[in-house]
């Protein structure tokens, strides 16, 4: 949300609740067929980085007997507590897989979930207070699919070092997405004390507000741009705001002369790292989230793994999160910034 991130981190923008998908056997039947596991999906639902974790889904849904409805959450953590709630109220989920907003107000309606009989699994974010584990937080949660907002953080904050290793003043601009999201807020205290440790970086701006889209991302950029003549990192944390930043940067005839570092792994992005135009990239795999989660469910609800099960999906790839022109031929991107 990438990642809320996140994040963002990462599809048609849905109502409150849109339709859901059933892919597969649709209720029980008198010869024995196995009931559709009804699956509630709260995300951000128009961000590109979502659209990644619902095919993952689908992936394992593509199997049969799943039903899928989909809970536009934007990035109001508010609508996705009412959202849980009615969800869980309603009678008419056996499962939620969701992408959390705020990670503590959230916990007592995913407790309240769990207390009616709901497998509940979380995938992007936390749930919960730790911010260094992939395992569920919450007393009978099914699973967790998480690489740890430490652990995000602190690649951001690795890449912009890396990014100013051979500058001294190193002007490094911070442009983030919703600042209260859990690495969000572990990034800016990274960068509260970058200076302590790395004595050649300067944090001359810290701006909020691009919501990990392109578009708000690009007069966020201009203005730090016109404010600090003399920036020379400008460091995003989503790609599909680091490629409005990045039209900021070439309009200001900058090209070149700012160091870009981005976070997701968005195909697009990866591209651009490959090609030189920007100067590093940090991995997220929001497809490989989405598998699996809702594999989770299934081993819970059908295969008799009831959990708790906690993953981290950068275990699945070996190697640096941390890419750039050199190390980046052989990743995979799962996603379209």
């Amino acid at each position: 949300m990438g990642r809320v991130t996140y994040r963002s981190r990462r599809f048609g923008v849905a109502a409150l609740a849109i339709a859901g998908l059933l892919l597969g056997a649709c209720g029980s039947s008198s010869s024995g067929q196995q009931s559709a596991i009804r699956v509630a999906f709260f995300a951000p639902i128009a961000n590109t980085y979502v659209a990644a974790t619902l095919k993952g889904m689908n992936e394992v849904s593509a199997s049969g007997g799943i039903k899928i409805t989909q809970f536009d959450t934007g990035f109001d953590a508010t609508k996705e507590f009412s959202q849980i709630q009615d969800a869980t109220t309603s009678g008419k989920f056996d499962a939620f897989l969701i992408i959390p907003l705020d990670a503590v107000a959230l916990v007592p309606a995913v407790q309240a979930a769990i207390k009616a009989g709901i497998k509940v699994v979380n995938t992007d974010l936390i749930i919960g207070t730790d911010n260094t584990t992939s395992k569920p937080q919450i007393q009978g949660e099914t699973g967790s699919v998480i690489n740890p907002p430490a652990n995000r953080a602190k690649n951001v904050i690795q890449a912009i070092v890396n990014a100013c290793q051979d500058l001294n003043p190193c002007n490094l601009g911070f442009m983030a997405g919703v600042p209260t999201i859990d690495f969000e807020v572990l990034i800016k205290k990274g960068l509260d004390n970058i200076s302590t440790d790395h004595s050649n970086i300067k944090v001359k701006a810290y701006q909020t507000g691009h919501g990990y889209l392109a578009a708000p991302a690009i007069p966020i950029a201009q203005n730090i741009l016109q404010a600090h003549p003399d920036l020379n990192v400008l460091a995003v944390s989503s790609d599909q705001a680091t490629l409005g930043a990045e039209q900021a940067v070439n309009a200001a005839g900058r090209t070149g002369k700012v160091r870009l570092v981005s976070s997701g792994g968005s195909c697009p992005a990866i591209a651009k790292a490959q090609s030189g135009a920007w100067f590093s990239e940090i991995i997220d795999l929001p497809e490989t989230e989405g598998k699996l989660g809702m594999q989770m469910i299934v081993d819970a609800m059908r295969n008799g793994k009831p959990g708790p099960t906690g993953l981290n999906p950068l275990d699945s790839i070996k190697g640096n999160p941390i890419l750039t022109k050199d190390n980046i031929a052989d990743f995979k991107c799962q996603w379209e910034g």
